[in-house]
């Protein structure tokens, strides 16, 4: 018998006495009687700091000193070999043939924060439209989950390709930062049900840079047994900065690829677009279009901004590279949870804050929809709206790119 099943036995529970910072509570992992911390935060314990050292590999976790050779080896943050062919180390950090637009580097202000505060006081944006769509394919599914969230947003990004005319049994889709897949799976189930014929270029690619389990992959193969379709399914685990697309795509039969992502995190969005601008598949009209619901503008990063996302953000009274760290702790603030009736430092309430949050994360966003529209010209239709209400999430927003009928 273990000794958890023991002291649940005796009515003796030991929990860590490791708070954690971020959520600010007790770590609930069980220890024995005679210590403080469980094996992962032992290492705050002096007594048993010698034996305990953070991981190499990723500090976040810790190991015991003596069986470091050991987890090195088995490891899940041990960094992946360049093997695959398609990884080209940061081919994508920068957008290819253009000049970098730099902000400039200092200022000097007291308090940055209420600086930039007046700033986004003084920009306005028009309401974005709604796209709420249903599509009836995954009703079942809605009906089946107690927690519809998900759902919900899988059923509006699906509704939304549908409208876009992106759902099509000829189209390879691509889907960045995929986890396990689900969005791929029900995407896969509607386009059966629209009576599919025979094709040799449908398909799936999932990318993400992270260790998933209960991968949907090859359930997506199985939906499609008694389909005439036989989808080409390939995954990476991968970084988006690292991953050459057109080597990724190079055995594979293709017509038009999709992008689609739903909460794409940070600089994940700015990479992806780089990602397609830098491939050949716009020169060779294989681009079908793009679908991308954004979230964590907080995580972006200057280096992974496009030139022209850079520009609009200078232009629009953000010229240094303070200024653009200023804007990452602004754009959070349309997602603070603050109670209602607190007054900040600024003297600003929660509905004061939350709408400064809010004109911040759709600078950003203006920044991202302004670069491509520039890039692309009038060949494609470029568009950001709100594609489920904020009572579902309060990240809510797409951006899209389609093929313009000339």
């Amino acid at each position: 018998m273990t000794e958890a099943k023991k002291r649940k036995l005796n009515n003796e529970v030991y929990t860590c006495e490791y708070v954690l910072p971020k959520k600010n509570r007790r770590c609930k992992m069980l220890w024995k009687k005679d210590v403080k911390y469980c094996s992962e935060h032992m290492i705050h314990d002096e007594k048993f700091q010698s034996e305990r050292i953070p991981c190499p590999y990723n500090s976040n976790h810790t190991i015991w000193k003596k069986e470091l050779e050991q987890h090195l080896l088995k490891c899940n943050e041990k960094p992946k070999e360049a093997t695959e062919p398609w990884f080209d180390l940061n081919c994508n950090r920068d957008l290819k043939g253009v000049e970098k637009f730099e902000l400039e580097q200092e200022e000097d202000s007291e308090d940055l924060v209420e600086k930039y505060i007046s700033v986004l006081q003084g920009l306005s944006y028009e309401q974005l439209q709604f796209k709420v769509y249903h599509h009836d394919g995954l009703q079942s599914r809605l009906d089946e989950k107690t927690n519809q969230k998900h759902p919900i947003q899988q059923n509006s990004l699906i509704a939304n390709l549908k409208t876009m005319q992106l759902l099509n049994e000829s189209f390879f889709y691509l889907e960045f930062g995929c986890g396990k897949g689900e969005l791929l799976r029900y995407l896969n189930q509607c386009i059966l049900q629209q009576d599919p014929s025979e094709s040799s270029t449908y398909g799936f690619g999932l990318i993400d840079r992270g260790k998933n389990r209960m991968k949907a992959d090859s359930k997506i193969i199985l939906d499609c047994e008694q389909a005439p379709l036989t989808p080409q399914v390939k995954r990476s685990k991968i970084d988006i900065k690292d991953l050459n697309l057109d080597k990724f795509i190079a055995d594979l039969t293709i017509d038009k690829v999709v992008g689609i992502s739903k909460h794409l995190c940070g600089a994940a969005t700015d990479l992806t677009l780089k990602l397609i601008l830098n491939s050949s598949v716009l020169q060779n009209n294989r681009l079908g279009g793009v679908l991308i619901a954004m979230c964590c503008r907080h995580a972006c990063s200057l280096d992974h901004l496009l030139p022209q996302s850079r520009k609009y953000l200078y232009d629009h009274g953000f010229k240094t590279v303070q200024s653009f760290n200023v804007l990452k702790k602004l754009v959070s603030w349309a997602v603070d949870k603050k109670n209602e009736t607190e007054v900040d430092k600024y003297g600003l309430d929660f509905h004061q804050r939350e709408g400064l949050g809010l004109v911040a994360r759709r600078l950003l966003d203006e920044s991202r929809v302004h670069a491509v529209r520039s890039i692309l010209g009038d060949d494609y239709n470029v568009e950001m709206f709100w594609y489920v209400e904020k009572e579902i999430t309060l990240e809510n927003v797409c951006l899209s790119i389609s093929k313009n009928q000339h």
